[in-house]
């Protein structure tokens, strides 16, 4: 197949771009840099440019969203809704014109997270009355954009990450690990008995790979949502202690109880809506400390049994990889 990635210069983007050439499909990829993947054709633009979009879409027979804006900043924020909800009917509506058959969304295990405790979780949870970011409330609402659109002409559906990690990661390990390696510090929320779902990035990549070549009209894909996870889940903060010893990282480790983190949480958010999000931003939020410190574990038997989903990296090797990857990329001096 010829397969549009959006985001093809981001880490899912980059892995998924990687994987789909390996499997033999022609991969091109849509995003404000060039993916660095030599056997992958790039196109520049954005995803609020509706006709850059429907122009990338043409003559492909699978288009597959991956770009989203990420923080966890309480207010509602334009660019925000304008990548994450716009961005997303934008692509809708280019598959749409240029009969592309396949779509599938880059969906997240925030969009059914309200802070409540989540054990064993699967795809029969319901979608929150309230979130506690905006950032999840877009990636809701995404997520609903691309399901409504399954039909007869465009068959959908949409995996839901977990903690993505790996290579090339902008989000979880940029803000651990340097800042531990500078301060000599790490701070844990709670009592360590919450668990979480972390995912390597070519696990995530590979269940792309697998349902872009299952998904048809008619399919069990089709207008479906599923929860990507590989291994047993573990603390969050438990999965960082262990590369942070195997940098040979020196620090002091303290913990925050989850009631006063959220005490704190509750107190930095109303600061900074009251400075109209002109403030320093939270020192922490609601979501972090829920995330951290409760219960957000999923599992993925619907993707196992409706696309034959199973991670290809081993805990131990995504561990080695990562470590390599950390090392070479994140410490002071490199």
């Amino acid at each position: 197949m010829h397969v549009l990635v959006i985001g093809g210069a981001g880490m899912l983007g980059r892995a998924l771009a990687r994987l789909l050439h390996q499997a033999g499909h022609r991969v091109t990829s849509f995003d404000l840099l060039p993916c660095p993947d030599s056997g992958v054709t790039s196109l520049s633009g954005d995803v609020r440019d509706a006709k850059a979009l429907l122009a990338a879409c043409a003559g492909m027979d699978a288009v597959i969203q991956t770009v989203a804006y990420v923080n966890q900043l309480p207010t509602r924020q334009p660019l925000m809704y304008d990548i994450n909800v716009l961005g997303v009917q934008q692509t809708i509506d280019a598959c749409r014109a240029n009969h592309v058959p396949r779509l599938i969304y880059t969906g997240s295990i925030d969009a059914v997270f309200d802070g409540t405790p989540i054990r064993d979780g699967d795809e029969r949870l319901p979608y929150p009355a309230q979130h506690l970011d905006y950032y999840s409330e877009t990636k809701m609402l995404g997520e609903q954009a691309v399901i409504a659109a399954n039909s007869e002409q465009l068959a959908t559906c949409s995996l839901r990450m977990a903690g993505l990690y790996g290579e090339h990661d902008k989000h979880r390990f940029p803000n651990v690990i340097p800042m531990v390696d500078r301060s000599g510090r790490f701070t844990r929320i709670g009592d360590g008995r919450a668990r979480f779902n972390h995912v390597y990035i070519d696990n995530a990549a590979y269940a792309f790979v697998l349902a872009v070549e299952r998904l048809d009209i008619g399919s069990p894909l089709a207008g479906q949502c599923y929860f990507i996870t590989d291994h047993a889940p573990d603390n969050f903060f438990d999965f960082f202690e262990r590369y942070l010893t195997a940098l040979s990282l020196t620090y002091q480790t303290t913990t925050l109880p989850a009631g006063a983190a959220q005490i704190l949480a509750q107190g930095s958010e109303l600061t900074y809506k009251l400075s109209g999000g002109k403030g320093k931003p939270p020192v922490l939020s609601r979501y972090t400390v829920a995330a951290t410190s409760r219960d957000f574990w999923f599992n993925h038997d619907k993707a196992a049994r409706d696309f034959g989903y199973a991670p290809i990296i081993s805990a131990d090797d995504a561990f080695e990889r990562t470590l390599a990857w950390a090392r070479g990329t994140l410490i002071s001096g490199h």
